[in-house]
């Protein structure tokens, strides 16, 4: 079926239109009355996005079992496939029949940190009844937005253990669309691929979000949203489908009570600007309670981080890294695996722990906390930990080296998160999997890592990332959220290839509320890049993707914060000239610092300032692995500067 997909889109809708539809219309839900093979009297229920270009279909096959497909513009994007999910014993997408729906408008605006500053959550919902042979009864959850779909399970039950043993959910996408992955394993820290769909190696587990190219500009990212309560949700293509596993948990799990799935979603984007924007994975997760949402505490910034510069840190040079952090305007400073070796005369590694702590907060600047989480996995042994780490005036967790994730260890995150909300505490995960926008209920969790990042630049390791990797995982891991990538150092040694522009734009591509910079301090320090790193914000008012981006080759983004533009250009394997159209910026004349590839020393920027209006365009040449980095200001008049 999927490989005729794509030649079929327009045949079908033309099949489609030609049939006169019986129907039952509530503003933008459709309940078509139907006979399946099945011997069931059908009635598909279609649930239409508040501008109507997402259509999403639920209805039982020919077999009775529960499918839902998609269409975009009234054509076919994600055909028929099951949705189902196993609980003690009984498959609930099998031998169904669907009930009335109950239908509703959600229509809100959020503030949120990252690519944009407001989020806007506006889709159509449908509450499915359904009930399967034998009288299980349980609801499926539909919501259309402008840019996706999504659907869960809700199950009402008694409050003893059932056993799930998985899920029948599956997504079908046209064979011969590009699509980029990874393969999955415990901190998603595996490379980024590329192909087809049908090159995606079947029956292997692969690390959400995964996303393909289906035409010219129209783009479909596959992940989850709001898991907590789940294992974590992998992908495994099995023929024509990818399908929900859960490779933490790949035989069965134990739940107390009713269930709730979490979201299994389509970010359906029209161009790569939409796909980076789109908020619905936040959007299907609840708000925060009214403190975190009102909260001072909760504070983004930009952290010196010395282990990838230097390994453990050392406690006699602690006040140094302080100092440059201070100089360099951040916000933090993060601690990392190394302090619990710390002693001095009459003092343990609390002790000294807190004295840099203090004398951080003498300078202006909060500390972050590494943790091992072998340390703090029972609730009694995590939130003793907490409250130690608290007590002595840290800002902020970082907990690293997580288990896989079963539902247990899920629940754990929330543990973990709901300790440091009420500690003040913000947090960081290491060695974890993938965000699922529940960043919107925790704010203070302000980054994650769960991508392959800037370590994998160590030659000391022996790790070199390949050259479209950056350009890749913008658009397939940050889908989810944003990442602790590390970005930008500038040491010669652990280049590999990169140049110091491309470096530099990591910082502004790869977004981090709470942007570690991987770098030695020195390296900062009286680089020609110094004062740009020191007025670099870490979260975004708006986020432009622009044109000539291409995934796996080059990714350029335009990112707006106050009445100041930053632009970064990421580059693959190949020499890249990019036009850039400055119709962003407002009226008047701006000035345009550029920090460009040296052709002749990747080590070097080719620096220039110039004069630029709305009417500009910026011609912008990168060498392989290179970038460029322009921040762009509001001119003074005349006037302004005689009164400067």
């Amino acid at each position: 079926m999927i490989n005729c997909m794509t030649n079929c889109r327009k045949n079908t809708i033309r099949q489609l239109s030609s049939v006169v539809w019986m129907c039952f219309c509530v503003g933008f839900l459709t309940i078509v009355p139907e006979r399946s093979a099945y011997g069931i009297d059908a009635a598909p229920v279609i649930v239409a996005s508040p501008n109507s270009k997402i259509k999403i279909e639920i209805r039982t096959d020919a077999t009775g079992q529960l499918t839902w497909s998609v269409q975009h513009k009234d054509l076919p994007v994600l055909a028929a496939a099951p949705l189902g999910l196993i609980v003690d014993g009984n498959n609930l997408g099998q031998s169904v029949t669907l009930g009335a729906p109950s239908i509703h408008t959600i229509n809100e605006q959020y503030p949120t940190w990252g690519n944009h500053a407001v989020a806007i959550n506006h889709c159509n919902e449908a509450v499915i009844p359904v009930e399967c042979t034998g009288g299980m009864k349980f609801e499926l959850d539909v919501r259309a937005f402008d840019d996706g779909a999504a659907v869960r399970t809700r199950v009402a039950l008694d409050d003893s253990t059932h056993t799930i043993a998985g899920e029948a959910t599956s997504w079908a996408l046209p064979s011969d669309s590009s699509a980029w992955w990874a393969r999955y394993d415990n901190s998603y820290e595996r490379p980024c691929r590329s192909g087809t769909f049908e090159t995606i190696p079947v029956n292997t587990s692969l690390a959400p979000p995964l996303t393909f190219k289906l035409s010219d500009d129209l783009y479909v990212s596959i992940t989850e949203s709001n898991n907590d309560s789940f294992p974590d949700m992998g992908l495994v293509r099995d023929g024509a489908f990818l399908k929900a596993v859960f490779p933490a948990s790949s035989r069965s799990w134990s739940q107390q009570g009713s269930i709730v799935t979490p979201w299994r979603v389509a970010i359906i984007a029209e161009g790569l600007n939409a796909l980076v924007n789109s908020d619905i994975v936040t959007n299907l997760c609840p708000p925060p309670s009214a403190e975190l949402a009102n909260t001072d505490w909760i504070k983004p910034g930009r952290s010196l981080w010395q282990w990838w510069a230097i390994g453990a840190p050392r406690l006699d040079d602690q006040k140094e890294w302080v100092d440059a952090a201070k100089k360099l305007g951040f916000e933090y400073y993060l601690i990392d695996e190394g302090w619990r070796n710390w002693r001095a005369p009459g003092k343990d590694q609390w002790q000294c722990l807190k004295e840099v702590i203090d004398y951080a907060k003498t300078q202006g600047v909060g500390s972050l906390v590494w943790v091992n989480s072998s340390e703090m996995l029972t609730d009694a042994a995590r939130r003793a930990y907490l409250e130690k780490v608290a007590a002595l005036g840290a800002a902020g967790i970082k907990i690293d080296f997580i288990p896989a994730c079963t539902a247990n260890i899920t629940r754990w995150y929330e543990g973990a998160l709901r300790d440091t909300a009420e500690l003040h505490l913000l947090c960081n995960f290491h060695g974890a999997v993938k965000p699922t926008g529940r960043r919107r209920t925790w704010p203070h969790e302000l980054t994650r890592e769960a991508v392959r990042g800037h370590e994998y630049h160590m030659t000391r390791y022996h790790r070199v990332q390949t050259a479209d990797h950056d350009e890749i995982v913008l658009f397939t891991r940050f889908i989810a959220g944003p990442a602790d990538y590390t970005p930008t150092a500038f040491d010669l040694r652990e280049m590999v290839g990169y140049t110091w522009a491309h470096l530099l734009a990591q910082a502004v591509d790869m977004t981090s509320p709470l942007l570690h910079f991987a770098g030695k301090y020195q390296d900062f320090i009286g680089n020609p890049a110094e004062d740009f790193l020191r007025h670099l914000p870490s979260t975004w008012d708006e986020t432009i993707v622009l044109p000539g981006t291409e995934i796996g080759k080059t990714a350029g983004f335009a990112r707006r914060r106050g009445n100041e533009w930053y632009i970064g250009v990421l580059n693959g394997g190949e020499t890249t000239t990019l036009q850039i159209n400055l119709s962003f910026l407002g009226s008047g004349i701006w000035k345009a610092e550029v920090f460009g590839d040296d052709p002749e020393n990747p080590a070097a920027f080719k620096r220039e300032c110039k004069s630029v209006t709305v009417s500009d365009k910026l011609t912008v040449s990168v060498n392989p692995r290179g970038g460029a980095v322009v921040c762009i200001t509001k001119a003074l008049s005349s006037t302004e500067q005689q009164n400067n």
